[in-house]
């Protein structure tokens, strides 16, 4: 069985973003690029199982949105009682019936998206935030002398569209006026080479 089938178990892909500093990682982006607040309105795209919720504080309401229904079904079961968790793509329907909201997350999405699904998405995200709420997105990226490791993983990785961050700033400048670009290399255990972005609106 391969890795990419192994990591659709929910404990497995969880027990593997522990493992190798990536859930942590993600969580120190967050915390330095878009810090929640006491009663910020929390959208996750591309939740997984859920378990980032466990990390946030209490006094957001969060909720979180996969088209995975095997991950929904183990969030709703574990984390059902600190989060909502719906198997749906987020569109401009989900929008108007879930904003408006101060965070829109999307921890290790795009680079499973292709353009052109990340062109319907973003405008969807844009219309769910407050007036100066902003999205934040954490993926891996190709860069020039990264780590071999960290490029070993990135080209085996389950996402089909990990891509350079010219490509990366492109897809978010098309949507967000305001755009802060971080590409980070120390985030977790494991070698590996994040791009953090953040669009506000």
């Amino acid at each position: 069985m391969a890795l990419t089938d192994v990591l659709k178990h929910p404990v497995i892909y969880q027990t593997y973003q522990n493992w190798g500093g990536f859930h942590q990682g993600r969580l120190k982006a967050l915390a330095k690029y878009a810090p929640l607040e006491s009663g910020h309105r929390v959208v996750d795209i591309g939740c997984g199982p859920g378990f980032i919720v466990d990390d946030l504080p209490s006094s957001v309401s969060y909720m979180g949105f996969d088209t995975d229904a095997r991950y929904i079904a183990y969030a709703n079961a574990r984390f059902g009682k600190k989060g909502k968790f719906f198997c749906q793509e987020f569109e401009h329907t989900a929008a108007q019936q879930f904003g408006p909201a101060e965070r829109v997350m999307m921890n290790g999405v795009l680079h499973h998206l292709s353009d052109d699904v990340v062109h319907k998405t973003l405008p969807a995200i844009r219309d769910a935030l407050t007036p100066g709420g902003c999205l934040f997105t954490i993926d891996g990226c190709f860069v020039e002398g990264q780590s071999p490791i960290a490029g070993y993983l990135l080209r085996n990785d389950r996402g089909l569209h990990v891509r350079r961050r010219p490509a990366y700033e492109a897809l978010m400048r098309a949507h967000f006026d305001k755009v802060e670009v971080h590409v980070e290399h120390h985030l977790s255990r494991l070698p590996y080479t994040f791009i953090v972005m953040v669009g506000t609106r």
